[in-house]
């Protein structure tokens, strides 16, 4: 296949999802640096993105009918030798189809299949998402290497040494994905107990008050966050902690990229796919519950996933991970 000169990433939205496009992005760039990436992403995940060396222009997308038919015009005109469509909903494969790009390429398994000309087929088994969106290249024939597979965002300096603080966060959009705040109120009791930290609870839009209830639940040498309204403001609050205890969401994927130790609760998703496979970052999760990991969003039982799982049980995991972070 001819080495492309202009390439499109499609990856409209999820921040968690941008930020883990970047490793091909750096796969691509490597194998063809002579040519010019361009992002296509709504706000706010173009933020992600911000000083990314591997990218030639940021385009942002914005939503409406009008717009919709401004960028099937603008996509073809922009004369792309190839487009990858990493989201595969209906608006990213009809601007794909359209694109009159030489290779429009998708997933094999989306029902929108239809606007690609080669088909992305991911692995059989469950890997992590940062490498997985790498491999798949294979089927475009790109010759790439997978063990450069860790996002990365370029939004703050990390610190010679973090703090001695410990973030949690609490918040997940979806309830099959979130450990109760009362458990995490209690693993940040036991933190403090233990090595005499401070906690920061962060917090999104709409979710201020529940980490105002998880912060007062923890007591002394707990607070919430000052306000986020940017990712570079969150990375900048996480390179000061030690670590991050998280419920499977966008700010672990932050924090991963930003080069913060991780350790993730998991009810419906799969460590496999979501956390790394890499000693800064572990996974928590009831392996012995039948149900586990069942990728649902609305729980059939009762969540046993996170109202079975013990604070006790992830500080373990915690504490191992602290070792290898030496407090200030």
């Amino acid at each position: 296949m001819t080495a492309p000169r202009r390439i499109l990433i499609i990856q409209l939205r999820r921040i968690g999802d941008v930020i883990l496009t970047t490793p091909a992005l750096r796969a691509l760039k490597s194998r063809y640096p002579q040519a010019e990436i361009d992002f296509l992403v709504e706000e706010p995940g173009m933020q992600a993105l911000a000083g990314n060396p591997d990218i030639s222009r940021i385009l942002v997308y914005h939503g409406g009918p009008w717009q919709t038919w401004a960028w099937l015009w603008r996509a073809r005109c922009l004369g792309y030798d190839w487009v990858i469509d990493y989201l595969g909903n209906p608006r990213s494969a009809l601007l794909t189809a359209v694109s009159g790009a030489v290779v429009r390429a998708g997933y094999a398994r989306t029902t929108h299949r239809w606007a690609y000309n080669h088909l992305l087929v991911q692995p059989e088994k469950s890997v992590y998402t940062g490498l997985e969106k790498i491999l798949v290249l294979k089927s475009l024939g790109v010759e790439v290497e997978g063990q450069d597979f860790m996002p990365r965002v370029f939004l703050a300096s990390k610190p010679a040494q973090p703090e001695n603080l410990i973030g949690l966060s609490p918040t997940s959009r979806k309830v099959t994905r979130r450990w109760p705040p009362a458990s995490f109120a209690e693993l940040g009791r036991l933190l403090r107990e233990r090595f005499g930290c401070r906690i920061v609870v962060f917090w999104g839009p709409g979710e201020r008050a529940l980490a105002e209830e998880t912060a007062a639940a923890i007591g002394l040498g707990a607070r919430v966050c000052d306000p986020t309204p940017q990712l570079a403001d969150a990375a900048r609050e996480l390179v000061r902690c030690r670590l991050l205890v998280t419920n499977c969401n966008g700010l672990k994927h932050l924090a991963v990229a930003s080069g913060v130790p991780t350790v993730t609760v998991h009810g419906s998703s799969d460590p496999a796919s979501w956390t790394p496979p890499h000693p800064d970052h572990a996974s928590v999760r009831l392996d012995e519950l039948f149900c586990i990991a069942c990728r649902l969003n609305v729980c059939p039982r009762h969540l046993e996933c996170f109202k079975d799982l013990s604070p006790q049980r992830v500080l373990a995991a915690v504490s191992s991970l602290l070792e290898r972070v030496p407090a200030p």
